[in-house]
């Protein structure tokens, strides 16, 4: 397809009859025929253009200078399209029309078009903001998951809806920096008060830490304020 000469018509890349017969490696006339017999199938401006008079004139100027198989006393020319091609390569019905078609649509009707630095530069910031668009939809979304899980990790109860372990409880009110060794220490005054104050202690299990105790929200809110 690299020796094909590019010819184009109302900004539409397309074949002459002759260039499409050499291409599927049938005749003219094939091409021609299975036209003829099938009109009905094709659509003017979409499979095809007819050119003829001025339309035509100007064409052949505009190949002059190309080695096209056109002869100047031709009438009529038909110009073929992507969709039109497409339409004779199945009335051929060939492996080579069908190996060629493909070849014809990747290489010829849509080539990769080759960008300006400017283009380039667009085209670049264009994906830049896309893809941070896309990292500050995922983040949202990582933002929720970690909330749920915040969420579910601060509700860990026993006999109530009141019960929260140290650092279920801490996570819950935003309270950072509680590690183990801060929890334990929270853990033994929060035990003490609820014992003193008659309040229950459950036990929940942690997949970090093991079976841990869980303490009513109003122990747990004074060993933190203290």
């Amino acid at each position: 397809m690299n020796d094909l000469h590019v010819l184009e018509h109302n900004n539409i890349r397309v074949m002459t009859t002759e260039q499409l017969a050499e291409a599927y490696g049938c005749v003219a006339q094939q091409i021609k025929q299975n036209f003829n017999n099938n009109k009905n199938r094709f659509v003017e401006g979409k499979h095809y253009y007819r050119l003829e008079g001025t339309d035509l004139k100007d064409f052949k100027r505009y190949v002059e200078n190309i080695d096209l198989p056109i002869s100047k006393f031709s009438p009529t020319i038909y110009l073929w399209t992507k969709q039109g091609a497409a339409r004779h390569s199945k009335m051929l019905g060939t492996d080579r029309a069908w190996d060629v078609f493909d070849e014809l649509e990747e290489h010829y009707f849509n080539p990769t078009k080759s960008l300006t630095p400017e283009e380039f530069l667009l085209y670049s910031a264009k994906q830049i903001v896309e893809q941070a668009k896309a990292i500050k939809a995922a983040n949202a979304r990582i933002d929720k998951v970690d909330e749920r899980l915040l969420e579910v990790e601060s509700k860990q109860m026993t006999i109530d809806r009141c019960h929260y372990t140290i650092i279920g409880y801490a996570n819950l009110m935003g309270i950072r920096g509680v590690d183990r060794r801060a929890a334990a220490t929270l853990g033994r005054k929060a035990s003490g008060m609820s014992r003193k104050q008659g309040y229950h202690i459950g036990k929940e299990y942690d997949a970090k830490y093991g079976v841990v105790n869980t303490y009513h929200a109003d122990i747990l809110q004074e060993v933190f304020r203290r």
